[in-house]
């Protein structure tokens, strides 16, 4: 009797070990992500927009010196002006130079030198 109680016992052991190794019914029958995302649309994807196109500066000078045939004209306020073959409106200053009109800065391209002598003598900046 002893000993097949211990057989039994043994026996029943060894049951419950294996079986708590093993995965449960629950889990051995759920599906796995892979086999989700198998089944699930495709995604669309959006081409991204363009960069815009690099910003396009006018070559011009911040400060022209006259020269011969050089045409300056009287403001109604008693300043003096020339208006450049492109357009720009330059202002005279204190040296007899002529200085562009600080609203043509943010679409012209120069150096930083060219800005801080502009700024320094011109008399807008003031």
């Amino acid at each position: 009797m002893k000993r097949t109680f211990m057989l039994f016992l043994a026996a029943g052991a060894a049951a419950i070990i294996f079986s708590g190794c093993q995965p449960s019914r629950v889990w051995a029958t759920k599906k796995k992500k892979k086999e989700e995302k198998e089944y699930r649309e495709p995604e669309v994807y959006r081409h991204s927009v363009p960069p815009p196109p690099p910003r396009y500066y006018a070559p011009a000078m911040l400060i022209i010196t006259p020269t011969p045939g050089f045409i300056m004209k009287q403001h109604p306020n008693g300043r003096f002006y020339h208006r450049s073959p492109s357009g720009y409106l330059y202002w005279k200053g204190y040296d007899n130079r002529f200085y562009i009109d600080q609203s043509y800065l943010g679409s012209l391209r120069y150096t930083r030198w060219e800005y801080d002598e502009w700024r320094r003598y011109s008399r807008q900046s003031r």
